[in-house]
């Protein structure tokens, strides 16, 4: 079964300007490993230390579950990688539901 979701994920704690530019880079390479760079878009607030990405539409998933563990669990590692401080919220809405 799919259903529809949304991602939205924002990093902050970044020292301002090159670390928020190479966790933007990161998250983007992420993104198009997972098959992602189409529905997801990368924010950089690089004067306010802050990464953010969301999609704009709902991602058709199957088997969502074990998806979302791999995303959330390699957004994490992929970020932390860059920027071990950072904090990570990554956040899914399920556009079936708000229907």
């Amino acid at each position: 079964m799919s259903i529809s979701v949304g991602l939205t994920l924002d990093v902050s704690g970044l020292r301002q300007g090159e670390e928020a530019a190479r966790v933007a880079e990161a998250l983007n390479t992420f993104l198009t490993k997972h098959d992602l760079e189409r529905d997801v878009t990368v924010g950089e607030g690089a004067s306010a230390g802050q990464v953010s990405a969301w999609s704009e539409y709902p991602i058709i998933v199957t088997r969502f579950g074990s998806w979302a563990d791999r995303i959330e669990q390699g957004a994490q590692d992929t970020v932390r990688a860059v920027a071990s401080a950072a904090q990570v919220d990554l956040r899914w809405s399920f556009e079936d539901e708000d229907l």
